[in-house]
């Protein structure tokens, strides 16, 4: 059974195609990367998968309902989506925006109660944030807030999982740890992720599949194993790319 899932799926802006036709199947356990150049609509299409703005033609469906048919707080408890830059509204501490995480699964008015600060204490054990827990946002640098986003998206704990681009100002080491955990923690749960990714090695290590925006085209769909060769990257960013065997697995780089 597929947890997300799109029938016939068209995503236009402003007259141009970004994506015709997509039908996809997101299943427990998966993790897919979505690649391809800038302007290609790799945010337009999360959007679009999350309920944040409706599709040209086509569908998508949250487990058996359909997207567009279910509550925003419905919607929420069962899908998480990551931002690619995220300005707060109004002044907050680190365990204030944490805690919004747990909103959807709260009733109207009703305060968080001390299991949901356990599970907050522990997104920021996760991510380690621990010893900012009082700090304010304006206090953090961009690594923090981007950990802090994803400290968040753990709290909310949904199993449809869709990141735009989850390693944005994060060094070397925090973006292979924030991807280590939140892989882990879609798998753990049986749910299924998808995140927008520039760096094909990243892609290579992270996802099972992958699908290719082509701007006007159809995507490709498919195995990462199966699209992550050179032909089909240098096409798809129009600039060659080579791939290189190394002792730790295919890594990519530009020609």
């Amino acid at each position: 059974m597929s947890l997300l899932s799109t029938r016939g799926l068209n995503i236009a802006i402003g007259g141009r195609s970004l994506c015709r036709d997509l039908n996809l199947e997101l299943k427990p356990g998966e993790v897919w990367g979505l690649l391809g150049a800038n302007g290609s609509g790799k945010s337009t299409l999360l959007h679009t998968l999350a309920g944040l703005r409706p599709a040209s033609a086509g569908s998508v469906t949250l487990s058996s309902s359909r997207l567009d048919r279910l509550s925003r707080r419905r919607c929420a408890q069962q899908l998480g989506l990551l931002l690619q830059d995220e300005t707060g509204g109004f002044p907050a501490t680190v365990m204030e925006t944490v805690l919004q995480g747990r909103h959807p699964h709260l009733n109207l008015w009703q305060w968080e109660g001390e299991e949901d600060l356990a599970l907050a204490r522990q997104a920021l054990q996760q991510v380690g944030l621990t010893a900012c827990a009082e700090r304010r946002l304006d206090q953090l640098s961009g690594g923090e807030r981007q950990r802090l986003r994803i400290a968040t998206l753990l709290v909310q704990a949904p199993r449809v999982w869709l990141l735009d681009e989850p390693t944005n100002h994060l060094d070397l080491h925090h973006q292979i740890q924030m991807l280590e955990l939140l892989v882990a923690q879609a798998r753990e749960t049986d749910g299924t992720l998808m995140m927008s990714l520039h760096d094909l090695n990243l892609a290579a290590r992270f996802c099972d599949r992958l699908i290719l925006l082509f701007p006007g085209a159809e995507p490709k769909q498919g195995r990462a194993e199966e699209l992550l060769v050179p032909e089909t990257l240098s096409a798809l960013y129009s600039h060659p790319i080579r791939r290189l065997e190394t002792g730790a697995g295919p890594v990519f780089i530009p020609a």
